[in-house]
């Protein structure tokens, strides 16, 4: 292995978690049910089967998490605030809740640790899809303003830097059109209105916040796209940038007071009269950050099946034999770091970047001396080495969150999917760190101060 890259002093190193994958103690303190714990109900959504009431038990544990975060060199520490613990059903606030967070929160600042907060990581509160159409409904839009506006009242003194939404394709086109992630739909047009009301949603939150707080640094979380054609044929290079459009430009356009593509505006078709032109500007509020998460490319051929023909692409498999694959059997492609960042700039007045997540899933398991997860760490040095390239041709990136702390649930897949650095036993919630997690102990340490 050759010798680990040198960072700048002032670089950020974290790891990332999300609530509803790790907190468990879904029916304790106020809490209310979220579209997930609905998803989850329904047969056949999640893969074994499984939901988040216990996940990795973090609602009860989470000072041993912390202490364990501390122990491994992590300074930073991204996670999620979860709308349906901090918020009643009335619109005010659950104090049992947001004790939780503060008391989180202490546990950190004891250890040294940064919080980054993210206030919304798909676990929307049931009642509000049911009241509201949740993303489909603009008044979800405006109720989520009001949480913002509660979260930078209660806890906005402790944290110094929030972003509003993590991955808002992921909650309007799983969620909407593909139909694996809650609320489970299948309908192109109504996936573009929930598009547009989660970045009406990140405009309104960051003015409901700034409202209230004027010292923090606020942004968003995206996933960007970077697709490659499966060949030169032209059929297949618009497919490509058709799914680039409907990963990228319906999010970044709108950071950017930037109207769609027009194939995106024929997609979403009468339901665009949802889409009030006044709009663009309240999505365009100012950008302190944002962040990136990247795992993988993906490669695309020209439709063929209805539904493919209604997006404009479909995905084509990567080929074990021909490129390394991660157990959830998405390609390692370390370069593409640098390329999506690279061809993101060059559309868009990017503020400075942290990687927010990035990271593998290795499903190797615990063994007599340890977890031997190859994969991961392979996959994290890479990608390091990458970024590392990166920052010294001048790319501005700032900080890199490892997704994830902890194996935990993984959405559709359940707990069949093993992204953390440290290992959960989940019979007896037994933390084991994995060689990737003393690799990146060891490669922290070993970094400028």
């Amino acid at each position: 292995m050759t010798d680990f890259p040198r960072f700048p002093p002032s670089f950020e190193w974290g790891c990332a978690t999300a609530a509803f994958q790790i907190e468990g103690g879904a029916l304790e303190g106020g809490k209310l049910p979220s579209i997930w714990d609905e998803f989850c109900a329904q047969p056949g959504r999640i893969k074994d089967a499984s939901d988040g009431l216990v996940a990795c038990d973090h609602f009860h544990r989470f000072r041993e998490d912390v202490a364990l975060m501390a122990d491994l060199g992590f300074r930073h520490y991204r996670f999620s605030i979860a709308w349906t613990r901090v918020v009643r059903e009335d619109g005010c606030a659950n104090p049992e809740g947001l004790d939780f967070y503060r008391r989180l929160l202490d546990a950190l600042h004891e250890k040294g640790i940064t919080p980054n907060a993210t206030l919304y990581h798909w676990d929307l509160p049931a009642h509000l899809q049911h009241a509201n159409r949740g993303w489909l409904g603009r008044e979800t839009a405006i109720r989520f303003a009001d949480y913002a506006a509660l979260v930078a009242r209660e806890l906005g003194d402790r944290l110094q830097r929030v972003a509003t939404l993590n991955e808002p394709w992921c909650s309007a086109f799983l969620g909407h059109d593909i139909g694996v992630f809650a609320p489970g739909l299948q309908d192109r047009p109504s996936a573009l209105l929930a598009a547009h009301h989660l970045m009406l949603a990140h405009g309104l939150g960051l003015q409901a916040w700034r409202a209230e707080r004027s010292d923090t640094q606020l942004g968003i979380v995206l996933n960007p796209e970077l697709c490659d054609a499966f060949s030169d044929a032209k059929p297949d290079a618009m497919a490509a940038r058709m799914a680039e459009m409907e990963r990228n430009d319906v999010f970044f356009n709108p950071l950017f007071n930037r109207e769609w593509p027009a194939e995106m505006l024929e997609q979403i078709g009468e339901l665009g009269v949802h889409r009030p032109a006044e709009d663009l500007r309240i999505c365009a509020q100012p950008l302190d950050f944002i962040g990136l998460n990247y795992y993988t490319r993906s490669v695309a051929q020209a439709p063929q099946t209805p539904a493919e023909l209604c997006r404009g692409y479909r995905f084509v498999s990567p080929d074990a034999k021909a490129v390394a694959l991660t157990d959830i059997g998405w390609e390692i492609h370390p370069q593409g770091l640098r390329r999506v960042i690279e061809k993101l700039q060059s559309q868009w007045p990017l503020p400075p970047i942290w990687i927010t997540e990035n990271g593998a899933a290795d499903n190797t398991p615990v063994g007599e001396r340890g977890c031997d997860d190859v994969i991961r760490l392979h996959y994290l040095r890479t990608h390091l080495e990458q970024l590392a390239d990166m920052i010294a041709s001048g790319i501005d990136v700032r900080g890199y969150y490892v997704w994830s702390l902890l194996d935990n649930f993984e959405w559709a897949h359940g707990y069949t999917q093993r992204f953390g650095v440290v290992h959960v036993d989940y019979a007896t919630q037994k933390r084991t760190p994995k060689a990737s997690a003393r690799w990146l102990q060891q490669q922290i340490l070993s970094q400028p101060t």
